[in-house]
């Protein structure tokens, strides 16, 4: 891979575009990374890159724990001795990656899910992220929880904002129709928050860099909107979650295989918890089986 496939935003900040968007960030002792990609290709490359341009890697800074955020760390880590920052609960999963899976299927994983997407290799965190803590010499950081438990977004001294899986491109929404979200309240809050923070550009992990985010955010919350308008009128009579979740992926055009069963259920879940704890829809057990339905 050339360095030339790096695209440059600022003085300080370059992207490599591709499935997850990595960020490259100099400071006065080397380069920061904004999550390492998928797996041990993406830190080949990124070592690529490095060499390069006579980059020395100082460190990973991981947005979250998913896979595809932090499958190069252990390349990276184990070939360059770099530092791996982490908020304090994705620390645990990045440590122990076997949790993603199993919290997933929410239980012991079926084997399909035991691969690169799903199940990262692990790697040691050396630096934790607390709210607002300042990464090296000028790189931000600021939590946007919602899409995973502690997801935090960063800031380049050029005021680019890497604003991880909080907001998602309009291709990815339009391929997936529901993207994953763990907290439906938080990842609401979450977007509220990036609209409100200027930047020169928006960099979502999966999606085209922006220089205006008022498009990615009426985006993403016209799919929130769209998901709860459905669920509501599903649960116009009480059904099962099998049901529910069958029931939305005909209206979207899904069809489930084992990954996208542990996704799209998940995010169901977490929606039905979400307008149950708003009080907007009820729950009843009958001849053992939870049913939900609207008020």
């Amino acid at each position: 891979m050339a360095g030339s496939e790096l695209r440059q935003l600022g003085p300080s900040t370059w992207v490599l575009e591709g499935p997850t968007n990595i960020g490259f960030i100099t400071q006065s002792d080397g380069i920061y990374l904004v999550d390492s990609g998928n797996d041990k290709e993406s830190g080949r490359k990124i070592n690529q890159i490095l060499k390069e341009r006579n980059w020395t890697l100082q460190a990973v800074i991981n947005t979250h724990s998913n896979a595809d955020h932090i499958g190069g760390n252990d390349y990276l880590q184990r070939n360059l001795g770099c530092r791996i920052f982490s908020s304090p609960l994705e620390s645990a999963f990045t440590e122990h990656p076997r949790l993603e899976a199993a919290f997933l299927w929410g239980g012991m994983e079926v084997k399909d899910l035991r691969n690169k997407f799903f199940l990262a290799k692990p790697s040691r965190v050396t630096d934790i992220v607390t709210d607002g803590l300042v990464i090296g010499d000028n790189i931000g950081s600021f939590p946007i929880p919602g899409h995973y438990f502690d997801m935090i977004g960063l800031e380049s001294p050029d005021n680019c904002l890497f604003v991880a899986d909080s907001l998602f491109g309009e291709d990815i929404l339009e391929k997936y129709k529901i993207p994953f979200i763990f907290d439906v309240k938080a990842y609401r809050n979450s977007i509220e928050l990036i609209a409100g923070r200027p930047g020169a550009y928006f960099i979502p992990s999966h999606g085209n860099i922006v220089d205006n985010a008022r498009g990615l955010i009426d985006s993403n919350l016209a799919v929130l909107d769209k998901l709860e308008a459905d669920l509501m009128a599903i649960l116009g009579e009480k059904k099962s979650f099998d049901y529910i979740l069958s029931d939305i992926c005909r209206i979207n055009g899904i069809k489930l295989n084992h990954g996208q069963f542990a996704l799209v259920g998940s995010t169901i879940r977490s929606f039905l918890s979400f307008l149950y704890n708003e009080g907007k829809i009820r729950t009843q057990f009958e001849d053992n089986i939870l049913y939900w339905q609207g008020i």
